[in-house]
């Protein structure tokens, strides 16, 4: 059997499909399993073992004719391949037209007008359903519930874990009792940055000297080329030990330096994704979106939403007009604390 998966964007939403392509793998140990992803969430799947291919697909954003033409290519390109059924754990018309185009002949995806009418199985989401376990309804509606699996996957090479342990090792931080990363952006996305998802920055600096005090380890701030200018603002408000790190890794160097912390604390983020798929306990920070939805997802994380009401509000188009993130503004910094130390509690 040759199976297909499609998911243009973006690294959070890719990582998110890992639990779906695990249950695939176990359903079908013999199939052929192909992924086709846009180029800027390449990353999170090329050391994924359940998959035999990564494959080209349109970027998520580029809007009009030239994405419309970007898809047909693909499809063009799926065409020849011949597979027996095709996965689209996406809502966009355009990811169902390219396997529909691709002559696929079951399509299984999310029922999104219009682009439902291009499948053959159509699973509905409920709206009250993490997307995890609405990516493996798509599964289970193809008869493999036995074979699911639910842990999110992302496995370092063994060449950035070194490196990563290198870093580590030459600021001092593996001789420190308690290593908490932080990604205090929005994170790099095809997609618009949404600046309201930013728990506001001082407060990362006040989180990290009470983490501090408390746990006697250090930070790794982790970030993109944006991110610069507000993490070098927050490393310097910072009493205790600092490891900056901010653009200095790709995708691979970023899951092993994540993986070898004790802790991972981050916005609504893809990094947020992936410390939950290395398996490093997670806590996120949700304001305008929803962390029933979209949360670290597991029994070893944990979400801080705030309710105010007018969220979460990234269903209903974004913020409004003046919208001062509130609802980011109202998580204070004894809200994480008290998670985390629950959360250590727990553990303990």
């Amino acid at each position: 059997m040759n199976i297909l998966v499609l998911k243009p964007c973006c690294a959070g939403d890719v990582l998110m499909t890992t639990p779906l392509l695990s249950t695939l793998r176990a359903a079908h140990p013999q199939a052929r399993i192909d992924f086709a992803v846009g180029g800027w969430a390449r990353g999170a799947l090329l050391t994924n073992p359940d998959i035999d291919e990564v494959l080209p697909l349109y970027e998520g954003v580029p809007s009009g004719w030239r994405r419309l033409f970007g898809a047909v290519r693909a499809a063009a390109r799926i065409r020849f391949r011949r597979y027996d059924v095709a996965f689209i754990p996406e809502r966009s018309a355009l990811a169902h037209l390219v396997a529909y185009l691709a002559g696929v002949p079951r399509r299984y995806g999310i029922a999104a007008f219009p682009g439902s009418l291009l499948l053959t199985h159509a699973v509905h989401d409920p709206g009250n359903m993490h997307e995890v376990d609405l990516y493996l309804r798509l599964a289970e509606r193809a008869g493999m519930r036995a074979s699911t699996r639910r842990e999110m996957k992302y496995i370092p090479t063994q060449v950035a874990l070194e490196r990563a342990w290198h870093l580590l090792r030459g600021a001092g931080f593996d001789r420190l009792p308690f290593r908490v990363a932080l990604f205090p952006g929005t994170g790099a996305s095809p997609r618009a940055a949404l600046w309201h998802k930013r728990w506001p920055a001082e407060r990362y600096a006040l989180l990290a000297n009470r983490l501090g005090e408390r746990y006697g380890g250090g930070v790794v701030l982790l970030g993109d080329e944006a991110d610069r200018d507000t993490n070098f603002a927050i490393r310097n408000d910072i009493a205790y030990p600092v490891l900056d790190l901010t653009a200095s890794l790709d995708f691979d160097g970023m899951a092993a330096v994540i993986q070898l912390c004790d802790a991972m604390i981050a916005n609504d983020t893809g990094p947020m994704h992936l410390a939950v798929a290395v398996g490093t306990p997670t806590i996120g920070i949700f304001g305008p979106t929803s962390a029933r939805n979209f949360g670290p997802y597991g029994a070893r994380h944990r979400a801080v939403q705030a309710h105010i009401y007018c969220g979460p509000c990234a269903r209903q188009g974004g913020p409004m007009e003046g919208c001062g993130a509130a609802c980011m503004q109202r998580i204070t910094v004894q809200d994480l604390v008290s998670v985390l130390e629950t959360r250590a509690a727990a553990v303990g």
